[in-house]
């Protein structure tokens, strides 16, 4: 049966060349904007290295008291996130931040993105060491200078990824080389830099009675213990309120990771009116690129059928039915749809590998992306997701744009039809 269609089709698109150009055409570009965009949420909120388990990660990070507002300082960090008893591991993490590494010519130097950290940061996310491991809890208790690596820095300061053991030299201090871990990309700012080190090594004079500071927190957790964390999180802060009679201290209770992409800035609580425009906004935008050009694929349809309708007339004359003639033509289009698809999938591809900087850059927010080279992975374009969503595409689109046009042209009556183009 599928055969029989495909070859249909394919005798269509040799009779009928312009129509097929066209038609492929007009689907490819929809398909290919409608990647984009879902591609691009796809990474911000699904699950891609080194974030591979986004559906187990909650995050933290605004507190507002005593007349300021930003991150969490460590004093807040260690009364209500780090006793987490429900949690698989909390981490906090030190607003990343750029340092000039010694290259092995003895005078020049790189700027690179730090990241400060604890212990507990390579459990909550999903590194892949290339060489040695992480730093140990012993090292960050007792502030040990020691670094966790990116592969393309290791190369860049030893020529190999075997670098463990080895010194480098930032911010006129000694660290030691504990791990080499695979690149992670600028699109998944919660964990990107080139060096990790425990935030023991920083050089830190801060007031225990601060509660705004420099750090984030993200929590792992069991998919079904989430609301059991939160639960114990806000029960800790009432009974912190409750013991000092400060209820001036607001702090953002931990959510599901992948709400933090509707942020518009740093340092601001997010509220389910902020996820519900975001989402909106990008449901509007993937709406706009189908609708248009299921409108113009309607009209092409519909011209298409009326040259069809002898064709239609026989075909009733012989016993078809409208259900059948329906359904034979709906997949004859699919099929043009589906290679509009292919085309659409690959040119959102070459889009999004070549044309990087600008793509992304255009639909981030300002904090979002930092100046460095934005690093796109197979595994961010090649998701079964992504594969999924091309294909409903594909099959909306093909619904919206022939349904009504063939299912017009199949009510005519066959002595009408017949009389088509005698």
């Amino acid at each position: 049966m599928i055969k029989r269609y495909i070859k249909q089709t394919w005798a269509m698109l040799k009779q009928h060349k312009l129509f097929g150009a066209l038609y492929i055409i007009g689907t490819a570009i929809p398909v290919a904007l409608t990647m984009i965009v879902i591609t691009f949420q796809y990474i911000r909120v699904g699950s891609i290295y080194p974030e591979e388990h986004r559906d187990e990660l909650w995050c933290s990070e605004t507190i507002y008291g005593k007349g300021a507002m930003g991150s969490l300082s460590l004093t807040a960090v260690n009364n209500w996130f780090y006793p987490l008893q429900s949690a698989k591991a909390v981490t906090a993490i030190h607003s990343a931040y750029p340092v000039l590494v010694q290259l092995p010519d003895g005078k020049s130097v790189l700027q690179v993105k730090t990241i400060a950290t604890d212990a507990a940061f390579f459990r909550v996310f999903d590194f892949r060491f290339r060489s040695g491991k992480p730093f140990s809890e012993s090292d960050f208790r007792n502030g040990k200078q020691c670094a966790v690596i990116s592969e393309s820095l290791a190369r860049r300061l030893f020529g190999e990824v075997q670098a463990v053991g080895r010194t480098m030299q930032f911010n006129y201090a000694d660290y030691v080389v504990a791990g080499v871990v695979r690149d992670v990309s600028s699109l998944t700012p919660r964990t990107f830099a080139q060096i990790y080190i425990p935030y023991t090594c920083l050089d830190e004079n801060q007031d225990p009675s601060t509660l705004c500071g420099s750090y984030t927190v993200s929590i792992r957790v069991d998919r079904d213990k989430g609301a059991q964390m939160q639960a114990e999180f806000d029960e800790r802060f009432r009974k912190y309120q409750v013991a000092t009679g400060d209820t001036s201290v607001v702090i953002e209770s931990p959510l599901p990771a992948w709400q933090y992409s509707a942020k518009s800035m740093p340092g601001t609580f997010i509220d389910d009116d902020m996820v519900r425009k975001s989402l909106y906004l990008f449901g509007g935008l993937v709406l706009v690129f189908l609708l248009v050009p299921a409108l113009n694929l309607s009209g092409m349809i519909a011209g298409r059928m009326e040259d069809r309708l002898m064709e239609m007339g026989v075909y009733k004359a012989f016993g078809a039915t409208r259900g059948y003639l329906l359904r034979q033509v709906l997949n004859e289009n699919l099929i043009l749809t589906l290679m509009g698809g292919l085309v659409g999938l690959f040119l959102s591809w070459a889009l999004l590998a070549w044309g990087k900087d600008w793509v992304f850059r255009f639909f981030s927010i300002d904090y979002y992306l930092d100046n460095s080279d934005i690093l796109v992975t197979v595994e961010m374009l090649f998701s079964p997701w992504i594969f999924l969503s091309a294909f409903l595409l594909c099959v909306v689109l093909n619904l919206a744009s022939a349904l009504l046009p063939v299912w017009h042209a199949l009510r005519a009556e066959i002595v009408y039809s017949l009389n088509q183009k005698k």
